[in-house]
């Protein structure tokens, strides 16, 4: 993923928004995971994911904002897929827009 974004012309003093994605099955697992989010200072949006009718869980997306390396990005996926871990949610990946 790196590799792609350097070939678009992101370097490290390129600032950008690295999308975590989430996915949560039980709403306290959600809220556990929103409040450490909070905590942390890191913004993030919750949707409802529902069929025409029973609710199907979660979605979780948490974005951080700053001039990343590849080794910050590593690290702050490492530590958010345990956090993920420790709530019982899921990380689904994370992604970014490439800036012009």
């Amino acid at each position: 993923m790196w590799q792609i974004w350097e070939e678009n012309g992101i370097d490290l003093e390129t600032q950008f928004v690295v999308h975590f994605h989430f996915y949560a099955t039980q709403k306290g697992n959600t809220e556990l995971l929103c409040k450490i989010l909070s905590n942390e200072n890191i913004p993030h949006r919750i949707k409802k994911v529902k069929t025409l009718i029973f609710l199907k869980g979660w979605r979780i997306e948490a974005d951080i904002n700053k001039k990343w390396t590849l080794a910050q990005l590593q690290e702050k996926t490492t530590n958010l897929f345990l956090l993920a871990e420790q709530t019982r949610v899921s990380l689904e990946g994370c992604g970014t827009l490439i800036p012009n």
